[in-house]
């Protein structure tokens, strides 16, 4: 089994792990910081909360001697994990091996951002590319898994063989109901929240919280909640997480002037205990894969609105109220869901309170899992079709030129502090301080008239 650390993505895989080895599965993992013997670890130049990798040639080679009976590939992160696939494709065409099965989970929604975000011809550019790089995926592998049916459906499309039969299918998310629980708040950071909500509502002269936890990125739509809180007069707004959008939300609280806390990073009983403190928990990204968060929140039996996007319509319709759900990209739909959620908080109104029982655990995640990789044995195949053969050695060389660019480019934003236009506007800024400073210096003749220099401005 291969893994991706990818920040929540790492958390899931890192549950599979343990329950399917509990399952009595012997699962040989493969991550970012297993050593440079097997890896080559380096920061994710998009998100530096997390880590990529390149597999050692060598490394992989031991792999292929290797008896596994799947090999389940975590992606879009690590590239290099393409090779691996590719690799025992080849190997089980040539040895017209059963094993193993060869999986892929799809954990990120592409496609959606390239629609949200590529602009004019750029979007164009980014869908050739995109297939260029993964269009061999289906190739090389035998089933697809995503964290909902309604998960990159254009991706998930190339999956159909000529039979019409999709081979994919979904691998669930759980939660632990023991760490994110109502109970939560009565441990001690549940009451150190419970305190700080307080004091905070009452210097702010509110009268709800609303809650939102997640990376702090263009993508999740944060700057849309904290643009809609003017019309929200009881409510005030904490979010939990860190990430590179803070700045530009730390900027919009401030021109808005409406009350904000960011409260960071949060983990372990802190993170557990946090939900249970809001009156009502609210994610606005469009561009999710499940929503986790979300998952965290109704276990700790908290009231949600959300945007009505089919991914979580799909895993939460059955959990909350069908106006709980906004229209995307319409302010006043959202004002409308938040409001009436929050009224239903007020009146103690049991309509709309998630129902634990409808939530899936760990156990019944890997489970389902497992059923998935029995799945993939019944779709695997045997043959390269004549174009892929073809295609294949300039897909290598694309896979290759692609993992060393974004290896590189992680390396040179590490050296730049994270930010190569920061970087770069600081370098300047420093520069033209030096040269105003020196401006400002009095030249050697008037030094030696004794003449005084100008005075220094306050």
């Amino acid at each position: 089994m291969y893994t991706a650390q990818v920040n929540g993505i790492a958390r899931r895989i890192g549950m599979y792990k343990e329950g399917l080895t509990h399952l009595g599965c012997t699962v040989d993992s493969l991550h970012p910081d297993i050593g440079r013997h097997k890896v080559l670890s380096h920061v994710n130049p998009w998100n530096f909360t997390s880590r990529m990798m390149i597999i050692n040639p060598l490394h992989l080679l031991r792999l292929l001697n290797t008896s596994y009976d799947v090999v389940h590939v975590v992606m879009p992160a690590n590239l290099s994990s393409m090779w691996i696939l590719a690799a025992f494709k080849v190997l089980r065409c040539i040895k017209r091996d059963a094993k193993p099965a060869l999986v892929v989970s799809w954990h990120c929604n592409i496609v959606d951002y390239m629609k949200h975000f590529a602009i004019g011809p750029l979007k164009f550019i980014c869908y050739f590319f995109f297939y260029l790089l993964f269009g061999m995926l289906p190739l090389i592998s035998d089933r697809i898994l995503t964290p909902t049916k309604k998960s990159e459906p254009c991706l998930v499309n190339m999956w159909r063989r000529e039979n019409g039969k999709l081979c994919a299918g979904v691998c669930f998310t759980g939660v632990n109901k023991t760490e994110f629980s109502p109970d939560a708040k009565y441990s001690n950071w549940g009451q150190t929240w419970a305190t700080s909500k307080a004091n905070y509502l009452s210097k702010m002269g509110k009268k709800y919280l609303i809650v939102c936890v997640g990376r702090l990125s263009p993508e999740k739509s944060v700057d849309e909640l904290i643009k809609a809180l003017p019309s929200l007069n009881d409510c005030a707004l904490w979010l939990v997480g860190d990430g590179p959008h803070r700045p530009e939300l730390e900027r919009i609280a401030r021109d808005l002037n409406v009350p904000v806390k960011f409260l960071g990073y949060q983990s372990g009983e802190a993170l557990h205990s946090v939900y249970t403190v809001a009156d009502l928990f609210v994610c606005p990204s469009l561009t999710e894969t499940f929503g986790q968060t979300v998952n965290e929140a109704l276990a700790s039996q908290v009231r949600v609105a959300l945007p009505n996007v089919p991914v979580f319509v799909e895993a939460y319709g059955d959990a909350l109220p069908s106006d709980a759900f906004w229209t995307p990209h319409n302010q006043s739909a959202m004002i409308e869901a938040i409001t009436k959620q929050l009224c239903r908080h007020s009146k103690n109104d049991p309509y709309g309170v998630p129902k634990l029982a409808s939530l899936k655990t760990w156990d019944g995640a890997v489970h389902a899992l497992h059923q998935e990789y029995m799945e993939a044995f019944e779709d695997r195949q045997h043959t390269f079709t004549l174009l892929a053969a073809l295609y294949f050695p300039l897909w290598w060389l694309i896979t290759i030129t692609t993992a060393l660019t974004f290896f590189m480019f992680s390396q040179l934003r590490s050296f730049c502090g994270g930010s190569v236009r920061l970087f770069f506007k600081k370098s300047a800024e420093d520069v033209l301080i030096k040269v105003q400073s020196f401006q400002r210096l009095p030249s050697f003749d008037e030094v030696e008239k004794g003449s005084k220099p100008p005075k220094k401005q306050t």
